[in-house]
């Protein structure tokens, strides 16, 4: 929607927004649960969710570029083309296995309520006060994760890296944290690198797509994500049950760590180079032959 100069700080608003509505939205969650009870809860919520639908029916401006013909892709079809794509420009496969690997590790947020209420013994309060610090941590991390990725962003791999570290570190700490406002520290700190991973990947995509394919890509990224954050939940949910919910995030979090470790070597070929160097349409034979017939 917005202008390309523009980019860089829509993205930072929205993941920040997103994370201010989480510290406000938690901690007001909290409040009218213990006050009103969980069911007056779940109607504010859903009184924000109409609200949010009548601001986005009254957008106007255009979400893509004209386009000669309008395509009607099957599912199979546009993921085939998705994983083409990313095969052939090893950033865009860089950027959307970030999120996947992420999503392996973030199955930890399942153990924030088992905190709250079982550790800590703090109750509805107690988990709102654990969400807002992670939403804290969401509106901050985007805008420092753009300071640091400089100017035009040529350091943008390096800090996705060192957020998704950072993500993993804060909950290995949330397993040692003696209570539960130590606790709310080490989830902020975890999700100033996981604010700051989710928009700098996204924003790289963003950049690098052409608007031809660039909503088949945002639909798979989100899909892998889904998918891995869906298995880490069911992983960290177990081990919990297993050995107890402070080891359990520690091995989690511990994931996160390893797996920023592990994207970093897997991207030294794409570090050799800027890394929007010819951003723009691909050329025409590096298109998939799905692309060529829509063409």
């Amino acid at each position: 929607m917005v202008d390309p100069a523009d980019l860089p700080t829509a993205n930072a608003l929205s993941g920040s927004l997103w994370g201010t509505m989480l510290a406000v939205g938690a901690a007001l969650g909290g409040i009218v649960s213990a006050v009103f009870g969980r069911d007056t809860a779940f109607l504010v919520d859903a009184v924000s969710f109409a609200a949010s639908a009548i601001l986005l029916a009254g957008i106007r401006r255009r979400l893509s570029e004209d386009r000669d013909r309008e395509e009607h892709v099957g599912i199979l079809a546009a993921t085939v083309e998705t994983a083409q794509y990313a095969r052939r420009d090893h950033r865009v496969r860089a950027l959307i296995s970030v999120k996947a690997g992420f999503g392996l590790a973030a199955g930890v947020l399942a153990l924030v309520a088992v905190f709250a209420r079982q550790v800590f013994v703090a109750g509805d309060v107690g988990f709102g006060f654990l969400l807002a610090m992670r939403g804290v941590g969401a509106l901050t991390g985007p805008f420092i994760g753009h300071r640091l990725a400089g100017r035009d962003h040529e350091r943008l791999l390096p800090v996705i890296a060192t957020a998704l570290a950072v993500f993993g570190v804060g909950y290995m700490l949330l397993g040692v944290s003696p209570t539960l406002l130590v606790a709310g520290f080490a989830i902020c700190a975890a999700h100033l690198g996981g604010g700051a991973q989710w928009v700098l990947s996204t924003y790289g995509l963003q950049r690098i797509v052409p608007d031809r394919i660039r909503g088949r890509i945002f639909a798979f990224d989100f899909a892998m994500i889904t998918l891995s954050l869906a298995i880490s939940s069911l992983v960290a949910s177990a081990l919990a049950d297993a050995i107890g919910p402070r080891p359990a995030v520690m091995i989690v979090g511990g994931l996160a760590l390893g797996w920023a470790a592990l994207w970093w070597f897997l991207t030294r070929d794409v570090r050799t180079t800027p890394i929007f160097e010819g951003c723009g349409e691909a050329p025409a034979e590096q298109l998939s032959p799905i692309s060529l017939a829509v063409e």
